[in-house]
């Protein structure tokens, strides 16, 4: 006969574990919903063509690999929440794996995001090292060059010193991938503790 402690203790961590695997569901529809906003924001701007035509650019594949592996481990993880089954949260996390790995390839090669054009008021001459040793024997070329770099200067300094709305677009890839991890260290905690 099992005692009655026992029975408790067994009921507690049961209780525990399924607390964990929920709050694992939590933050992972929560990345999940952040991950759909970025797919969809560059596939609605066009982005995945322009990514196509950049040579150094992020191939879809990768993209869709990693979209495809994440939704794929949320439905096993949900399945496991229905069965209780322990391979199912086993196999989900092993497949959060790979899917966090084309994440980060993902960022890698596509940062900053969103997309941001090059700045229309920088000096369109490229300052090397040539250019600038004919300035200090060139006094027009050196005029030249100190009148672009006053002229891409801001009149107001106080606008300069603010940072556009389009800078917190770079914290949605950020909470993303802390989103990621966390929802990574929950399933295997809870995958481990019910194991």
């Amino acid at each position: 006969m099992v005692p009655p402690r026992r029975v408790a203790q067994t009921v507690l961590v049961a209780h525990h574990s399924r607390t964990l695997a929920i709050l694992t569901l939590i933050t992972w529809l929560f990345t999940a919903g952040v991950g759909s906003y970025m797919f969809h924001t560059l596939a609605s701007r066009g982005g995945l063509r322009r990514q196509r035509a950049v040579r150094d650019g992020l191939p879809p594949a990768a993209l869709f690999g990693h979209f495809g592996l994440a939704i794929t481990a949320l439905l096993i993880w949900v399945s496991y929440l229905a069965t209780g089954w322990i391979a199912l949260a086993w196999t989900a996390v092993g497949l959060l794996m790979p899917a966090i790995g084309l994440g980060i390839c993902t960022v890698t090669l596509w940062t900053p995001y969103p997309h941001q054009a090059p700045q229309k008021d920088a000096p369109a001459r490229k300052l090397t090292d040539e250019v600038l040793a004919r300035a200090l024997t060139d006094e027009a070329l050196a005029g030249r060059l100190v009148d672009e770099v006053l002229a891409s200067v801001p009149a107001d300094p106080s606008q300069a010193a603010r940072k556009p709305a389009g800078q917190l677009a770079v914290l949605i890839p950020v909470v993303h991938g802390m989103a990621a991890v966390a929802t990574f260290a929950l399933a295997v905690v809870t995958a481990a503790g019910t194991s």
